[in-house]
């Protein structure tokens, strides 16, 4: 895979409100039509209407984003065979999602969805979530690794900050997205505790603007040491980033690339 001006490959990812991923779908016969029986099927079984449709739009969004990248019709989407494995005790029931040809991740965070993609065999994980009003109790015992818990933007504000409230928790769900991205990339997801990964700044970019590449380091695992994270755009009120070996961050594609 190689960028429209020749440069070096790396992953592709799209993020998007799940309404607008069924808007998009709806011309070619509605979301459900890119869904495989089994997808379908599971769909009903979600009582919310929006938990229904954030599981059809992210699932829509893997398998129309893979077609694209192996050079299928849109047509072709739900007809893919979807494999999962569990790196942590090999069962075929759960794990991270497979097409064979490409290597993909899939995300999703109450209305917004995300997928990615990136040659087949890269290692390659991607997450976002809605920044939340509060964190939950023990969240910095169960993400963070010791030396993450102090520094720029994570140590406690005064507590009459509301503005420092706020880049405090920014932060942490910062980090958390990178390592849930890192954990998805290694194929490990939560069976490995995410405070046993500590991010460091890898550096490597120098565009104006650009995120900071993190590196995962200290977990003694090497499908997840080494492994890159880089925050990526997402809607307003939501985080999201990408990992793998390299390439990260990647580059975005517009919905609209996924129906032509």
């Amino acid at each position: 895979m190689t960028v429209p001006d020749g440069g070096a490959a790396g992953p592709v990812y799209l993020t998007a409100p799940a309404a607008a991923v069924r808007d998009a779908a709806d011309p070619a016969g509605g979301v459900e039509t890119f869904l495989s029986p089994d997808e379908q099927r599971s769909v009903l079984r979600f009582k919310h209407e929006t938990d229904r449709l954030d599981y059809a739009a992210s699932h829509a969004l893997f398998r129309l984003l893979a077609a694209k990248q192996l050079g299928l019709s849109p047509g072709a989407a739900a007809g893919l065979t979807v494999k999962r494995r569990c790196a942590g005790c090999g069962s075929s029931e759960h794990g991270k999602p497979s097409i064979a040809g490409v290597d993909l991740s899939l995300s999703r965070s109450h209305g917004t969805v995300m997928a990615a993609a990136g040659p087949a065999g890269t290692q390659l994980g991607a997450d976002i979530e809605r920044i939340p009003s509060d964190l939950f109790a023990g969240f910095d015992d169960y993400v963070l690794a010791p030396e993450e818990r102090t520094g720029p933007g994570i140590a406690e504000p005064p507590e009459s900050s509301l503005h420092g409230d706020v880049i405090r928790r920014t932060a942490r769900i910062a980090l958390w997205v990178a390592k849930e991205a890192v954990l998805k990339a290694a194929g490990l997801g939560l069976t490995l505790d995410p405070s046993t990964v500590s991010l460091v700044d890898a550096g490597g970019i120098e565009a104006p603007g650009a995120a900071s590449r993190l590196q995962a380091t200290g977990t003694g695992h090497p499908s997840v040491d080494g492994l890159l994270a880089a925050a990526v755009p997402a809607p307003a009120g939501y985080l999201a980033a990408i990992a793998a070996r390299d390439g990260v961050p990647g580059h975005s594609l517009p919905l609209s690339a996924l129906f032509s």
